[in-house]
């Protein structure tokens, strides 16, 4: 079994079976699991300020504490804000609404007052004990008075706009909070008459009856009240046996404790609150098409370059020798005739003569160069030669000629010297 702060369950429901005389209602049995159910919790001690209690009354777990600047009573819960609204004491002019946030943040709105006042007067709701909202109502309760706070935005928002006096006040005066549901209060009554007993008030007539077999263990004060989802009552007694202990009532009337602390001067409670929708998912981006792995190409390949064929050269036809020029022929020298001979006469003695004179060389002629072969002039060439003119032909005909002259008188004058030697 799980335990509580030191304390098992199974033997809280036993002490509490024991504190009211052994009642069947009380005996320990097997509880079902409990829904989860977020509160805030006001506690104060005998002096100072309040502290707030983040608590899951279902498993009696606490999620988080936080300070504040006030001493808060009469919570109630408004799920349409999403805020908890509490009464501030000690405050100029009496009592102030102030409201408390899911972060713990609080803020002060002011004095509540009654509808209809112009001036500054001292809050009617100052001292209440007991709080809780329904729709746009803030219940109030003091001694046994109901108070109606307005929560319309408006010329009466905060402003006290109905009061019911509770009957009979032997159950409802010792009422110190309450949880509204469907138009009713619950709460736990402690008076002698009440001894623990669960109690409802209809806020428009102020009747408060007796639940049949729904009863807590006796204490001074439950100081908060809340009702769970499933219908389960949650209170918290503030000083029972040493100890503030929060006990659960479910339908079928087992009550059981959920957790045990230190003892409490003054607590409230206000919830549960409403579990914050988890925000819708986005839509899902439409799935991306996958890409076509695009084929790698099949490389082609590349053909083998067909060789290309050596031309096979032309063969250059062998030029046409030209023919070397025709050599002009030298005429045959006409022969002198031999003069005839005289008888010589009987030379004079003379003087020796002189070395006869020594004939002339004989000069032969160089012989014509003989034209290398050349290859035939391309056409152009050839076009370009017959282009020449004929007169250049001629003139080379005439040194020719001439030479060959000059050639036949030299070979004549020779020939004639070496006559005369003889």
């Amino acid at each position: 079994m799980s335990t509580v702060d030191g304390v098992t369950r199974a033997a809280a429901v036993v002490a509490v079976s024991g504190l009211v005389g052994g009642s069947a209602l009380l005996a320990p049995m097997t509880a079902r699991a409990a829904e989860t159910c977020l509160v805030v919790q006001a506690e104060t001690g005998s002096h100072g300020k309040s502290k707030l209690r983040w608590l899951d009354v279902g498993s009696g777990t606490t999620s988080r504490v936080t300070e504040t600047r006030y001493r808060l009573n009469a919570l109630g819960y408004s799920a349409t804000r999403d805020l908890v609204f509490g009464v501030a004491e000690g405050l100029s002019r009496g009592a102030h609404a102030v409201t408390i946030d899911r972060d713990g943040g609080t803020r002060d709105l002011g004095p509540i007052t009654r509808a209809g006042n112009r001036l500054p007067v001292w809050s009617p709701v100052a001292g209440v004990t007991a709080g809780a909202i329904g729709g746009n109502s803030w219940y109030l309760l003091r001694n046994g008075t109901l108070y109606t706070v307005d929560l319309t935005p408006g010329e009466r928002y905060l402003r006290v706009i109905r009061t019911v006096f509770l009957r009979p006040i032997t159950l409802a005066h010792d009422v110190n909070d309450f949880a509204y549901h469907n138009g009713l209060l619950y709460g736990v009554s402690t008076t002698w008459r009440g001894k623990g007993a669960v109690i409802t008030i209809d806020p428009a007539s102020g009747k408060v009856r007796e639940a049949d077999d729904a009863r807590f263990p006796p204490a001074d004060v439950y100081g908060s009240v809340v009702l769970a989802r499933d219908g389960a009552l949650y209170a918290t007694a503030n000083r029972i046996g040493g100890r503030s202990v929060l006990y659960r009532l479910d339908r079928s009337g087992q009550v059981t404790v959920v957790r045990s602390a230190a003892p409490l001067a003054s607590s409230d409670a206000a919830g549960c609150l409403t579990i914050p929708e988890a925000p819708e998912p986005p839509d899902p981006e439409p799935p991306k098409p996958t890409p076509t792995p695009t084929p790698t190409p099949t490389p082609t390949p590349t053909p083998t370059p067909t060789p290309t064929p050596t031309p096979t050269p032309t063969p250059t036809p062998a030029p046409t020798p030209v023919p070397p020029p025709k050599p002009t022929p030298t005429p045959s020298p006409t022969p002198t005739p031999s003069p005839t001979p005289s008888p010589t006469p009987s030379p004079a003695p003379t003087s020796s003569p002189g070395p006869a004179p020594t004939s002339a060389p004989k000069v032969v002629p160089p012989p014509a160069p003989v034209p290398k072969p050349t290859r035939a002039a391309p056409p152009r060439e050839r076009e370009e030669a017959e282009k020449i003119d004929p007169h250049v032909r001629t003139k080379e005909k005439r040194r020719w000629g001439l030479t060959a002259l000059v050639l036949i008188l030299g070979g004549g004058a020779a020939a004639s010297a070496v006559r005369r030697s003889r």
